[in-house]
Parts: C-alpha cells; structure tokens; sequence
C-alpha cells in the first residue's frame, strides 16, 4: 500500500541571550536569566484515510463511506474523509452510491492503519453504454424493418382499439380513447454509424404507437400512393411476445383470424406472434425501452431536446433526450405489395426526439434502486378525494369489465388478453360480430365487453407489489391531504427536489405538468431515504408563447365559456413564479375545474421554500438559460438535423383539434420574426428566453 507519511512540526525554543546593563556607572554584572522550559513535539493520535477519482463529471454525487461517515463528491480529483481513524484501525472505503448513468470501480480501498495516512485509495468511473446512446454530438440513426404483415396488423391494431364510447370507469375522453392500441408488433432494430453502417443490431424488437391526445392513424390516405404518417413510438428490447397479439383481429367463420374485405377489417390478419423468450431481460445499451416522439407543437423540432438537456443538466432526475433520423423499411414475398408498390420499401420517417424511458432501469441508473414508481396522469395532483378513498374496487381483483368504483391507484390494462374477454362469450365467434366496427358507432353500435382500465396514477415497477404499492400511496395522499406544515412534508417528501423541478418548469414555462395540468410527472418511492419524489417527463410543450383571449376581460367569447380553460396554455413568458399583483402567475391558470396543486400550497406556504425557489430560478436564468448560451447549440442541432428533415418521406402527423401548423418544420421560430411562421400568434424560442428573463429577474430582484 502507497503511504505518505506526516510531515511532523518542529517547535523550536527562541533562546534569548544577552546581558542587561545596569543603570548607572560601575554596578554589577547582568544576571543570566533562567533557561526556558524544554519542548517536546506532540505524538500524531490519528490518520486521515483519502485517495483519488478518475473520470468522475457529474452533477450528482458518488458517495463513499467510511463505517459512518459518508462522504459526497461531485467533482474534484482528490478525496478525504473528515474524521481520522487511530494507528492500528482497520477500514474499508465503499462506494455507498454511483452518480447517475457512470459506474465506478473502488481499489485499494481497506487495511489497516499504521501511523500513516492513507491516500492512495483510488476510484475510477466511465460513463456506462447507454451515454453514448443519448449523446447530443451527434444524429443518431436508425433502421428498423418490418414485415408488411406486421405493418399491417399495426395498421388493424390502430383501427379496432376503438374505445371511444366509455372506459372502464367512466366516460371516455375522445381525444385519447379513439385508438389506443398497446399491442407490440414485431421489429427488427439496427443502430448506425453518420455513413449508414450498422454499429449493433437486434432482431424481434417490440414497436408500437405511443402517446395520447398524439396518436393518429399511421397511413396518409389523402396521397397516392398512400404512405406513412410521422406518429411517436416506442421500441422494446426485452419484449418476449407472450401475449396474443391476434386480438384485434377479424375472423372467418370457423373463427380462425382472416383478411376480410371492407372497413374495419381492409383485408388484414391480425396475426399473433411466437413468443420469444430469448428477449427476457434483454437490453440495447443498457436500456430496455426507448420513445421515438415527433414534433409535437413544435416546427423547430428543438424545443423538447433542449428543455431535457436543461433537467439533466441541474440534476433533476429526468429523462435524456437527443435528435435520431429513423428509416422504416418494410419487407414482404415477391407477390405482396404495400400501397400498390412491390417491396421492399423504404421510407425516411424524419427525425424524432430520441427519449429514454423512465423505468426499472432507469430508477437504478440514477437511485441505485428499484421502488414504487407511479406514471400520474390528469388531473392528478394527490388532492382529489379518489386518492384516498379505501372503499374503491381495486380493478385487478374485480370479476367487472366496468365500474365507476375502480381504484385511480392501479396498473393500467389497455388491452384485452383475448377476444373471448375483449367481445365476451356470445360475440367472440360470431364473424358479422367481430368483423363489425366495434365501438366505432357511438353507445347504439356494437360494444366490447372489455373495456380499458387507465388509472390515474398508474404502477409502473413492482407490479407484483400492486397491493403494497398502493397502501403507500394512499398513505402518503392521506397525509398530504391532512394539511401538514413544509417542515413536517420534508419528512416524508423531496422537497428540495421538487423546488428544483418547479424552478425549471417556471422558466421553460413547462405549464402542461404539476401545478396548471395535473399531468405528466411520476411519484417515485426512494426506499433508502423513505421519501416520495417528483419526476416530471414529456416536455412537448415547452419555450412556447401564444397571446391569450383574456377571458377576464372578455367573458363571452365562445372559447371562455369552455369545460377546459385554454388560457393555462397561453401568456406564458409574461407568467410570473408567485402572485405579485402583474400579471398571470404559474398557480393562478388550471386546465381543468380541478382541487387545488396541494404540493405546491405546502411547499410553498414556507417562506424559506419560496425564497430557495427564487434562488434556483437565478441560478438557472445565470448559468444556463440565456441567449448567449443557448444560441450556438440550437444553431449547431438546426444545421446538424435539417438535411433529413426536409427530406423527409412521411407526411406530417395531424394533432387531432391542431391540424398539421404545429408540425410543420420551420426553423426560422428559433429565432425569426413570427411573419414567417405557420402560427403567426407564436413568440421565436430567442424572444421567448429573452422575455422571460426579463419577467422572472425582475420579480427577483423586487422579493
């Protein structure tokens, strides 16, 4: 073992010397004064146990114990723990926890002490696989092919998930309920390299549709030749096709499934899968699952990319997002054909925001942990009665396809495991049944039996743990519920965390969350610390600014007169953090006639939370949200991406109640004048940054 021993202090005795002359003529002889007291130098009785850490750049800690201490380092090459241990101890230096995404690797690290310091423990961490796959240096590329029968089916899949009538609590939402087909059809998935060659591979893949007032139906059939439509997905690489993916499938008379002429059945089998068991635990990068989504609301298609960066940068526990251009090549026998044309086929579909999945693996990437991790959905916000009801049905136990008693705390099931469950036991063989336009004909049209279960705050880890997870939650809503103080939510409650993330959310103006939406964010239980914490996700709508109607003024426009107040998605980079008498703030706009953001009364009814919550807006508005900052990376992404989105084969996705404006690439909205753009009511992402830095530093600076 390397040791340094301890340089030890000399204490030197100033020796005076000389003689004192007499006052006077003729007296005696100075006396010679007494020598002084002998020193002695003081023994060492402790050591300090340190050492070095190579490759660490993080804006979360490692942390290192030490018997009880620990020790968080964030940055810096060197390390010492701050209680030294005497001659003869013995220790062990552990890593008690890795900073997200790295893993680290400790030597050197336990012994004996022996009247020497110890400082040469070393540490060395490297970023793991799934870095390179987030990177924001590069536009990643990828392949995936499919054959036209699985494209097909993806097509039937979309059509006959119809559950647009009701689900299986209530009544549907129409923007979401039309199709939501959560079936897996078959891939095959390559990622490669800026010239077009495969980096790494990997066969039978799960895709499929993802989002919800997003989805559309994948064809363009407004062209000749038809083709595809832009739609966001995702890709699973530990999907073992265990499920029957012929659900949705049309039948002949022998109830076998069947291509069957005419709408809604357009000749396609809805053809099950083999399963493929070989997929358990599988991972691509140290991922399991990754989200592809086009441009929402935004033709620059810089928006969402940036605002992830951002999260990622200060430490909030997020998803990475990065630009990847995908081609889709469909494959089939030479007698097939895809849209009239003979195969294969292939088509540009564009560049998406390449988004990690917050999952399992994500929560041990960036905890070091598996807990309870709910995805919330709106409007949620734990201040609803439902949250706490102990009288609900929980929907996994209950023999009823609909109950308007169900749990909001659950496991989403948007798919019926057959289509004797999914028609029921007189329809499900009978062809003029099946083959009808389920659900597609309003409450007079045939029904399904099986109905979606979409809870509110749906379990996405532990599911076998459904039962505990949701006494946790409950219990957790029963408490915030009871009004506690900010000091006594800290205890059970990232309060820090959830500051952080609200300062962000209030500078990007990210108003389709939390506190104005009651949406998109998670509930995470962190068993090490026992506290819950917020993890906001799907940043569409973000850095956009669009004049509202100013229904105070002017209360009988049509749209002020609305169930859903479209002013919380208005007036944004004039929206101030609190109430200071201006204008609108982040608390003051809810989209739906809901309780109140109760995490946000709480937190906020401290005055040192508000006062925390104003210094992470400047912090953020200093050092990473400004023009100058922000510019050359949008400028740089705008040159590196626009080859492949102008060249794009596949039409524009159609947001249902917002046409195609909101998709249609224009990257003047950087930083351009709004003559030039397709929503001449929308503010550039430059005027936007600038705009509410004026805003948020000026109520800053008047605290």
């Amino acid at each position: 073992m390397m040791v340094k021993r301890r340089a030890r202090p000399l204490l030197a005795a100033a020796l005076i010397a000389g003689a004192l002359t007499a006052c006077g003529g003729g007296g005696s002889p100075a006396a010679t004064p007494p020598a002084p007291p002998a020193t002695t130098t003081p023994s060492q009785t402790g050591f300090s146990v340190g050492g070095s850490i190579t490759g660490l750049k993080s804006n979360r800690p490692i942390v290192l114990s030490l018997g009880d201490q620990q020790l968080s380092i964030q940055e810096g090459e060197s390390f010492v723990f701050p209680d030294e241990l005497e001659e003869g101890a013995e220790y062990e230096v552990l890593i008690a926890g890795e900073p997200p995404r790295f893993d680290c690797e400790i030597s050197n690290n336990s012994g004996t002490i022996a009247e020497q310091d110890v400082d040469d423990i070393e540490i060395h961490c490297e970023t793991n696989d799934s870095f390179d796959l987030f990177s924001l240096n590069r536009l990643h590329s990828i392949k995936l092919t499919m054959t036209v029968d699985e494209w097909r089916a993806f097509e039937l899949d979309t059509i006959r998930a119809n559950y647009s009538v009701k689900n299986a609590d209530g009544r549907a939402n129409p923007l979401t309920s039309f199709s939501h087909s959560e079936v897996y059809r078959q891939a095959d998935f390559a990622y490669l390299d800026d010239d077009g060659t495969e980096i790494a591979s990997m066969p039978k893949v799960g895709f499929k549709m993802q989002g919800n007032t997003s989805r559309q139906y994948p064809i363009d059939t407004s062209v000749e030749p038809n083709k595809p439509r832009r739609f966001s997905f995702s890709i699973k690489f530990d999907e073992e096709f265990d499920e029957d993916e012929s659900v949705y499938s049309c039948i002949d008379y022998n109830g076998v499934p069947a291509a069957v002429e005419g709408f809604p059945c357009k000749g396609i089998v809805g053809q099950d899968v083999p399963d493929y068991p070989d997929a358990d635990g599988r991972e691509f990068m140290d991922v399991e699952k990754v989200r592809f989504r086009f441009n929402r609301d935004d033709p620059t298609y810089q928006r969402e990319v940036l605002t992830h960066e951002l999260l990622n940068d200060i430490g909030i526990p997020a998803a990475r997002a990065t630009h990847a251009k995908v081609e889709l090549v469909v494959t089939g026998d030479s007698d097939q054909r895809l849209f009239g044309q003979p195969l294969p086929q292939s088509f540009n579909m564009g560049v998406f925001t390449m988004m990690e999945q917050i999952d399992k693996p994500f929560l041990k990437l960036f905890f070091d942990k598996n807990g309870y991790l709910f995805k919330v959905g709106a409007p949620g916000n734990l201040a609803e009665p439902d949250a706490t009801d102990e009288s609900c049905s929980p929907y996994e136990e209950s023999d009823l396809f609909y109950d308007e008693s169900f749990c909001v705390i659950g496991r989403e099931k948007s798919d019926p495991d057959s289509r004797l469950e999914w028609l029921g036991e007189d329809n499900y063989l009978n062809p003029e049944f099946v083959n009808s336009n389920i659900n597609g004909e309003g409450p007079s049209g045939p029904l399904s039996q099986f109905l979606p279960y979409q809870p509110t705050y749906d379990l996405k880890t532990k599911k076998k743990s459904l039962g505990e997870a949701r006494e946790a939650l409950r219990e957790f809503a029963n408490f915030v519920q009871s009004r506690p103080s900010a000091q006594a939510l800290a205890e059970k409650f990232d309060v820090p965390g959830f500051i952080k993330a609200q300062a962000l959310e209030i500078v990007v103006g990210a108003v389709d969350h939390y506190v104005r939406v009651a949406n998109n964010y998670y509930l995470y239980f962190n068993e090490d610390t026992s506290l819950w914490a917020y993890i906001p996700t799907d940043f569409d709508y973000t850095l956009i600014d669009t004049l509202g109607p100013d229904c105070k003024a002017n209360p009988t426009l049509e749209i002020c007169n609305q169930f859903l107040n479209v002013e919380a998605f208005t007036d944004i980079a004039s929206m101030t953090a609190f109430d200071v008498g201006v204008n609108n703030h982040w608390a003051s706009r809810f989209f739906y006639p809901n309780y109140p953001p109760i995490l946000w009364e709480i937190v906020f009814s401290s005055d040192a939370n508000r006062a925390a919550l104003y210094e992470d807006i400047k912090m953020i508005l200093d050092d990473y949200f400004s023009w100058d900052l922000i510019q050359p990376r949008l400028e740089l992404r705008r040159d590196r991406v626009e080859a492949a989105v102008v060249s794009t084969d596949a039409s524009n996705p159609e947001v249902l109640g917002g046409g195609t404006c909101p998709q249609q690439y224009n990257p003047d909205e950087i930083a351009g004048d709004f003559s030039s753009f397709c929503d001449k009511n929308r503010a550039s992402i430059r005027d936007f940054i600038e705009r509410r830095r004026s805003v948020l530093l000026e109520e800053y600076n008047s605290q």
